[in-house]
């Protein structure tokens, strides 16, 4: 049995230990967008601080989603530690994606935020900020989004992938690296069929597609069976 409540993990050996250089630049990066998405916060007046609580909302959900973005990239280094050339451009593209969709990401959150807790004085002001006709082209700018960084990540776990051996990944390892890489593609069709939806559905449907990313958690759910069922059957031929 792994030991991996502090650390490390239930599938998998952590080998970077030090931070290196790499990771450094990655962690100004994602604190700079962080910090991108809460300048935009700063009230202006009065009134405006009296709002302050939607800002916090939408970027309660900014953070939240950078959080997530910065766990699969800490995992992936503690998991392989690779610092080679393919893993520093295929980490810049991770970067830059994350730099230019922050404000996106803040404008998406602050719609949402201000549509459900009435933060818009009318229906004018809404299609002012979001109309039918432009729904389908946000979808377009996320689901590029979530398909460009998951195919990155796939992208880079098909290269530790590539070079399990002189990693030493055991045949656990192997498996479940597999599994990053099926469920990075599978977010990624899952995204692409999202915008698909959204240019094909009559306009009043096409703001409701988003509620199929939530598919996202049945996408590792299939792609977890699979992965394990393969480190069984690798550690049964053993």
């Amino acid at each position: 049995m792994r030991s991996y409540k502090l650390h490390g993990e239930q599938n998998f050996k952590w080998r970077g230990s030090d931070v290196s250089r790499l990771e450094n630049l990655s962690d100004i990066v994602f604190a700079l967008v962080i910090t991108l998405a809460a300048a935009q916060s700063v009230p202006q007046s009065f009134s405006e601080l009296t709002s302050l609580w939607r800002d916090a909302l939408s970027l309660a959900f900014c953070f939240a989603l950078l959080v997530v973005i910065w766990r699969l990239h800490h995992v992936f280094f503690r998991r392989y530690d690779l610092q080679d050339g393919t893993t520093l451009a295929l980490n810049a593209v991770v970067l830059f994606l994350i730099l230019v969709y922050i404000y996106p990401l803040k404008f998406m959150s602050d719609f949402v935020v201000a549509f459900f807790t009435g933060g818009f004085a009318d229906d004018a002001e809404i299609i002012a900020a979001l109309s039918f006709d432009q729904v389908a082209w946000l979808y377009l700018i996320y689901g590029g989004f979530f398909a460009g960084l998951y195919l990155t990540f796939a992208a880079l776990y098909a290269h530790a992938l590539a070079h399990a051996d002189d990693i030493g990944l055991d045949a656990r390892e192997r498996a479940y690296t597999r599994f990053e890489i099926e469920n990075g593609v599978g977010v990624a069709l899952l995204s692409a069929a999202i915008v698909a939806f959204a240019f094909t559905l009559p306009a009043p449907l096409a703001p409701f597609v988003g509620a199929l990313f939530s598919l996202i958690g049945l996408v590792s759910w299939v792609c977890g069976i699979k992965a394990e069922k393969r480190a069984l059957a690798a550690e049964a031929r053993l």
